[in-house]
């Protein structure tokens, strides 16, 4: 696929992850889920982007460059855990002056995470158009219950308008990502292929592991709700099947 076609359909498949942060933010404008309810779907998404990690992004990596993969894996840990630093920063300094309002650290983080995601999704579609369709799928999955988490802060303390819309308007920095990623890596080497998408799979990893897990725990633990971590994963695993 030569650039312009895979920067068209890259843009084109984007609107999916977008239309799926819509649906949150809608959804939790009119009625949030339960805390069960919640938790259940967090495992989903959890399994869904933990199998896109193990079944796209490492597989890939590693028939590309294993060294630089290692190098990409250690830069995607380095500047994860510093944006959750930061974000920890934000925060207690947010409470310590005991601020309410819009959660501008949270919101900015998400749209760090967002921006990534849509780089990510261009390397995808560089090394083959099969990968960047799986890994929108993922993304759209991420973006509904990362989307609904994100607006469910915001209920309460702005209008419901800007809960409905906040998460589309981050999504859109995933769309400007990808134009990026396809662009700068459209044409790029195996190796540097290699390093983005195995920093890739850290920031994914991080998703699942870190934010939609540990939230998910959070709201409250059940068998049929953590069945959902492997459900969501089998599904993938399905539909791999099926595209490649």
């Amino acid at each position: 696929m030569t650039r312009d076609p895979m920067l068209l359909a890259a843009l084109a498949l984007t609107a999916v992850p977008v239309a799926a942060a819509l649906l949150s933010g809608v959804v939790a404008a009119i009625r949030r889920p339960g805390p069960r309810t919640t938790s259940a779907l967090q495992h989903f998404a959890a399994g869904v982007v933990f199998a896109a990690t193990a079944i796209e992004l490492l597989p890939a990596v590693l028939e590309r460059s294993p060294i630089v993969a290692i190098l990409g894996f250690a830069a995607g840990i380095v500047v994860m855990f510093s944006f959750r630093k930061l974000g920890d920063v934000i925060t207690v300094r947010r409470d310590a002056r005991g601020a309410t309002g819009f959660p501008v650290g949270l919101t900015v983080a998400t749209g760090i995470d967002f921006l990534i995601d849509g780089v990510i999704l261009g390397a995808g579609f560089a090394a083959s158009s099969a990968v960047g369709v799986l890994l929108t799928i993922a993304l759209a999955v991420e973006y509904l219950f990362v989307g609904l988490s994100l607006s469910a802060v915001l209920a309460g303390t702005v209008q419901r308008r800007t809960v409905a819309l906040t998460p589309v308007l981050l999504a859109l920095l995933t769309v400007a990502g990808t134009a990026a990623g396809v662009i700068v890596l459209g044409s790029a080497s195996p190796a540097v292929l290699a390093g983005v998408l195995a920093f890739g799979a850290v920031a994914f990893m991080y998703l699942a592991t870190e934010e939609l897990l540990v939230e998910a725990h959070e709201k409250g633990e059940t068998s049929p709700g953590s069945i959902g971590f492997f459900i969501g994963f089998l599904l993938y695993l399905v539909l791999s099947e099926l595209i490649h």
